[in-house]
């Protein structure tokens, strides 16, 4: 029987290296000892030792067996847990908790320092496993740094990639039952460089596993169904599995195959010991139920041999893309996409499913069905994300290269994503310095054979920074299914994209980057020394210093939202956008430096809280009805003219908007763009906006009031998940009425918190799980478990 065991709590951790650090190589098998095995401590023998080896080391040792150890096996008789080691739970970002730096070398990684740590866990197996002959699997998800790895007093190896999980076989190496309980010791290493221009984190980020299968089993990435083609009647499926024959002696039998009550058959075949064996066959479905955004349903498939079974769901869909966009299950289809990193507040990279889960949610709620994984494998939770909850998902490879380890991991993550029913295109790389060359060309070219060879279904694009003049090497274009081009809108762009199209009419082409466009939530005016930007349009840019004019290049960022949609209209062919991003992330601040940590793309801030641009897409993208008033009504946070005005902006996808101000209208305006606008006398009181059909039927209306002092702090559940939950804390005054301008300092009381944030794109102030300022009116906490009701408290600053 398969079993999955996670191995996510009782970790030991030690920030920092180790007086004597752990060897590589050693003199005899499984004797390295010290903290990669069992310790005197903890009450069992480091390694096991036959009498004769016991023998051995008092010959050598003048008949003291630990100075044996000591010479002959390199063993540390010195090393225990001492107060420098403290418990965590996975998955865990150490990063988080160090102190901001102003240090420019890691300006653009979020101004936090790297260093080394140690993660240590012990574990037993039952000696059920071992009379069996199960094959036991260690299975890291993903850890971020260099990573080397020991069990046992044994060195198995080392990690590279932050965006890649990794396993090692321990069936012979680990301990069973009463032989003593297996201790894994793993050093992690970010002072070695950075995998991105963006907050990468720290440390075991993600699941660790042991998988435990039997001798006769089936490979799980090789369990794949896919949609060879689709009609409005029938589909035609696809369906591959391996099983794998650990066992002494040839079989001869073939696997079962479920999808929902359907059963697959497979001629059998010999398998011989040691070797493994592919199946294939097709599967007809009647009336297929398909999946897409709007409706993302999930088949349940199962395969079988023996003991052994794996589970998965999938989605029959079919996708195309040609010179006029894309098209999901033969019918043309928009694609409203966002770009986005893995990070989020409070817990760094260190996101667990419910996390992911609200964050897609978010986006989902704005109108989104696309999302592109920037700039890296996308992770398990992504992926399981993407297909519960209907979002077509672009894959993106971390670099192109041609080294051995960067095409593994890229195969190895082929694999683990191929049978989602989101996956929709692969990326192949992001902006890269030698695309569109000859010598680029040889390495996509390698890169996109193997994509092909592995999924048959997903469209291969590259993510592109063209030149103004439009040039392309020829060979290059020739790798992909599509042209991705990042910013075509932006006027420092240029025309290129417009080139291209006119010289490679038949090229399809797709926008896979738009609207780097700056804005700080609750935010109305600039501030430099804040690192704040006008939620209304900045005059900051990322290529000119200090406060530029309107219209000067990259004020405000690369294109303006409305610009970025006006473009999506006119350039069908483009297959729509993906915004950048759909969050603040940190790392790579924007446009602002130290003490800026991070960057002010997103449509959200970093803990989710949307901006005001948020509702412009959600006006665009979605049919409810819905509005929007792109401001708040206390003074001190406005832009006021010398006139005393306010610019009032609403966005709504309703036919016209009126607006009232302290009880006198101003007019009613007709939506141009999903927008309207005003300019107010500023007065304090009331704005209330009210929206109406094209009948003049009142849909939909909101308030917008002056608000007093902060009197108490509410607590709003934003996402309930099954470990974890998210609530915001609100600022309100005596009235109720959200106070957006505060920023008190407020303690809280939980054990059960795992992280704290802000959005405030500037707050340097130590990372903690018991204070947090507001931001604009808010904080958010995140917590274990399910919700209750969190003591808090204001502090008298």
């Amino acid at each position: 029987m398969r079993k999955l065991q996670l191995l996510n709590d009782n970790w030991q951790f030690h920030l920092g290296e180790l007086p004597i650090p752990p060897k590589k190589i050693a003199k005899k098998s499984y004797a390295f000892g010290g903290l990669t095995a069992s310790l005197p401590m903890e009450g069992t023998d480091r390694l096991p030792i036959s009498s004769g080896g016991e023998h051995f080391l008092r010959l050598i040792a003048q008949g003291d067996r630990e100075i044996g150890l000591r010479n002959l096996c390199d063993t540390d008789l010195d090393s225990h847990i001492d107060e420098h080691w403290r418990e965590v739970k996975l998955p865990h970002d150490w990063k988080v908790e160090l102190p901001y730096e102003n240090n420019p070398r890691n300006l653009m990684s979020g101004s936090k320092p790297d260093g080394v740590a140690y993660y240590r866990k012990r574990f037993n197996l039952d000696e059920e496993d071992i009379k069996k002959g199960n094959k036991i699997l260690l299975q890291f998800e993903g850890i971020v740094g260099i990573t080397d790895v020991w069990v046992n007093g044994a060195y198995l190896g080392r990690n590279h990639s932050a965006y890649s999980g990794f396993e090692y076989d321990l069936t012979e190496l680990a301990y069973y039952s009463k032989e003593g309980t297996n201790t894994v010791l793993v050093r992690v290493d970010t002072t070695q460089g950075h995998e991105g221009w963006w907050y990468d984190g720290a440390g075991i980020y993600k699941n660790v596993c042991l998988l435990i299968t039997p001798k006769l089993h089936l490979d799980a990435d090789s369990f794949y169904i896919y949609t060879k083609s689709l009609t409005e009647n029938e589909a035609v499926l696809g369906v591959e599995v391996s099983v794998v024959n650990d066992e002494d002696q040839s079989i001869f039998l073939a696997p079962k195959v479920k999808l929902s009550s359907q059963e697959i058959t497979f001629e059998k075949q010999v398998i011989h010991s040691g070797q493994e064996a592919k199946f294939t066959t097709e599967l007809v479905v009647e009336m297929p139920h398909l999946w897409s955004p709007e409706d993302p349903y999930l088949y349940q498939a199962s395969a079988s041999i023996g003991d052994d079974q794996v589970t998965k769901e999938y989605g029959i869909r079919t996708f195309h893309y040609d010179t006029k966009g894309f098209y999901l299950n033969g019918k043309s289809y928009q694609l409203r996409g966002v770009c986005e990193h893995q990070d989020f507040a409070g817990v760094g990279v260190a996101l667990n499913q419910d996390i992911v889960d609200y964050k897609v949610k978010v986006m989902k709620d704005m109108g989104v069905n696309a999302w592109r994984s920037a700039h890296h494998f996308a992770s398990n939770e992504l992926l399981s994300a993407c297909d519960r909850l209907g979002i077509i998902l672009m894959n993106e490879n971390r670099l192109p290269e041609a080294s051995a380890w960067r095409i593994e991991d890229l195969k190895k993550n082929i694999l683990r994503s191929r049978m989602h029913a989101c996956l929709a295109f692969w990326s192949i790389g992001n902006e890269e310095l030698v695309g569109n060359t000859e010598f680029g060309s040889r390495t996509v070219g390698k890169l996109v054979k193997i994509v092909k060879s592995l999924n048959y279904e997903a469209l291969i694009v590259s993510a592109e920074l063209l030149s103004p003049e439009g040039g392309v090497d020829e060979a290059y274009l020739r790798n992909f299914d599509i042209l991705g081009v990042n910013y075509p809108e932006a006027g420092v762009m240029g025309n290129g994209a417009e080139i291209i199209h006119k010289n490679h009419p038949e090229l399809p082409m797709m926008s896979t980057e738009n609207a780097s466009y700056f804005s700080t939530r609750g935010i109305y005016k600039d501030n430099a020394d804040l690192c704040q930007c006008n939620n209304l349009g900045s005059m900051y840019s990322m290529i000119l210093p200090g406060k530029r004019q309107p219209g000067e290049p990259g004020v405000g960022g690369t294109a303006s939202p409305e610009r970025v949609m006006e473009y999506m209209r006119t350039h069908t062919y483009m297959g729509g956008v993906f915004l950048w991003t759909a969050f603040d992330y940190f790392g790579e601040p924007s446009p602002f430096g130290w003490p800026g940590i991070g960057s002010q793309f997103g449509i959200a801030d970093s803990c989710g809280f949307p901006k005001d641009y948020y509702y412009y897409y959600k006006a665009q993208w979605t049919k409810e009805p819905m509005v929007h008033i792109a401001s708040h009504w206390n003074k001190e946070g406005l832009e006021i003219s010398e006139r005393g005005t306010v610019p009032i902006r609403v966005f709504s996808n309703a036919h016209s908007v009126e607006l009232v101000v302290n009880g006198q209208s101003l007019g009613e305006l007709e939506l141009i763009d999903c927008q309207a606008e005003w300019d107010v006398v500023y007065e304090e009181g009331f704005l209330e906006v009210r929206a109406f059909d094209q009948h003049h039927k009142l849909l939909v209306s909101e308030l917008v009031e002056t608000s007093g002092k902060i009197a108490q702090v509410q607590q709003k559940i934003l996402y309930e998940g099954k470990d974890t939950s998210l609530i915001a804390l609100e600022a309100v005054d005596a009235l109720g009425r959200l106070v957006p301008t505060a920023v008190d300092l407020i303690r809280i009381e939980d054990p059960a918190i795992r992280g704290l944030g802000n959005g405030d794109p500037a707050d340097i102030s130590a990372d903690s799980k018991e204070e947090i300022h507001l931001f604009s009116g808010k904080a958010l906490v995140i917590k274990e478990g399910k919700t209750e009701v969190i003591r808090i408290k204001k502090v008298e600053e």
